[in-house]
């Protein structure tokens, strides 16, 4: 594998590591589920939102053993890059039913779908 690649890969792979597990945990630890956006008044809601919390923070625990073993982990990346996918998709989807969000949602959208795009079109090699 090239430097240039290694340096994106280890560098997405990080950067979704990190920014998935920090919110993800925080969120999951915090005494009251929610923020002022997004009022959870019921606990199914709570156990739904720290359920999820915990899957963002697992992704992002993934996406940092990959860097671990990178020339092995080509299947992991798949992975994640099937889960960026999916959440890419969620986001256009939800543009096309709910309206246009917030400028941070479009990053979000934006972000998703390059890492999508680079951890399945550009993997490490096989």
């Amino acid at each position: 594998m090239v430097l240039i690649h290694k340096i994106v890969l280890y560098g997405l792979l990080g950067f979704v590591g990190i920014s998935l597990l920090i919110p993800g945990l925080m969120e999951l630890l915090k005494l009251e589920p929610g923020n002022p956006g997004l009022m959870l008044i019921s606990t199914d809601a709570k156990n739904q939102f720290r359920a999820l919390y915990a899957m963002m923070a697992g992704v992002g625990i993934l996406a940092l053993w990959a860097c671990m073993d990178l020339e092995d982990a080509r299947k992991l990346v798949l992975g994640l890059g099937v889960i960026m996918a999916l959440t890419a998709v969620a986001r256009g989807y939800s543009i096309f039913v709910d309206g246009v969000p917030s400028v941070i949602s479009q990053l979000y959208l934006f972000t998703e779908t390059v890492l999508a795009l680079v951890f399945l079109l550009w993997p490490p090699p096989a």
